[in-house]
């Protein structure tokens, strides 16, 4: 009997942090600090990506003119952020936008062969919706 109450003297006066991980095994700290960790990284990245094709056009504007020189393939893009997926943070995602942009980058005036997709990505936060158009750039003869 008095063997046992000496036994559970030392338990009490033991300290346990968190989970019992404290004292003198330190390595039971570390294995649940990198648990924690990949738990929270595994989490934090994107949880959705998705991709749909939403067109293919001939041109992107009316063609002013039957002449024109092919200066060479373009891409251009518009996004918008919508927080904890409902919340619009940024403006709306804008076709026009994302054709001037890929016609302005080789300083054309139209867009022919036009392909576009639409690409969704969802994360933890929010929503990332992003418009590609990709096409040949021309400049008409003048």
């Amino acid at each position: 009997m008095s063997s046992w109450i000496p036994t559970m003297h030392r338990w009490n006066k033991k300290i346990h942090g968190i989970a019992g991980l404290a004292g003198n095994k330190p390595w039971r700290r570390c294995i649940a600090v990198i648990a924690a960790l990949l738990c929270l990284g595994m989490y934090s990245g994107c949880l959705y990506k998705g991709v749909r094709v939403t067109g293919l056009e001939s041109h992107a504007k009316v063609m002013e003119g039957k002449t024109y020189h092919i200066l060479g393939e373009a891409e251009g893009t518009s996004s918008s952020f919508n927080l904890l997926w409902i919340l619009p943070v940024t403006p709306r995602i804008d076709y026009d936008r994302a054709v001037n942009e890929a016609i302005n980058s080789l300083r054309g005036d139209n867009l022919i062969n036009v392909r576009a997709w639409f690409e969704r990505q969802v994360w933890i936060i929010g929503m990332v919706e992003i418009l590609h158009v990709k096409g040949t750039v021309i400049q008409y003869e003048r």
